[in-house]
């Protein structure tokens, strides 16, 4: 499963990113624009956007890229920090929202739900920081 990681914090999303490599995803970035973000979507059409919608460059820019990302190639996401009532707003383009701060274990639990959603499954067990969008 492809996932790109949008995150306004570099070192934690390079974290995210090698223990998503441990877990056997195949993580895209991580990247810290909003540009950036929207050309790697376009390259590589991953699975599923972890992004976080505050980004240094603005309050809400992630739900820009979530936004672009679903409307140009049906790509969701799960939003994993910033504004939950931003998140719920923008429900339409996101499988849900991680509250935080949550663990690497945390963040696999809810990917791996969310890849049993993609399925058309429905998962055993939803993790408890994440509020998912049905």
């Amino acid at each position: 499963m492809r996932i790109l990681l949008l995150e306004g914090d570099l070192i934690l999303a390079e974290a995210v990113a090698e223990a998503l490599r441990g877990a056997g995803y195949d993580p895209i970035g991580p990247v810290t624009e909003v540009d950036e973000a929207i050309t790697l979507a376009e390259q590589f059409r991953p699975d599923l956007a972890l992004i976080n919608i505050d980004l240094p460059a603005g309050r809400g820019l992630g739900v820009v890229v979530a936004r672009t990302i679903a409307r140009n190639w049906n790509i969701k996401s799960l939003f994993t920090a910033g504004d939950k009532e931003i998140a719920r707003r923008n429900r339409d383009v996101a499988f849900g929202y991680l509250a935080g701060p949550a663990t690497v274990s945390e963040l696999v639990e809810c990917i791996e739900a969310i890849r049993l959603i993609r399925k058309g499954e429905f998962p055993m067990r939803i993790p408890k920081r994440l509020s998912p969008f049905l």
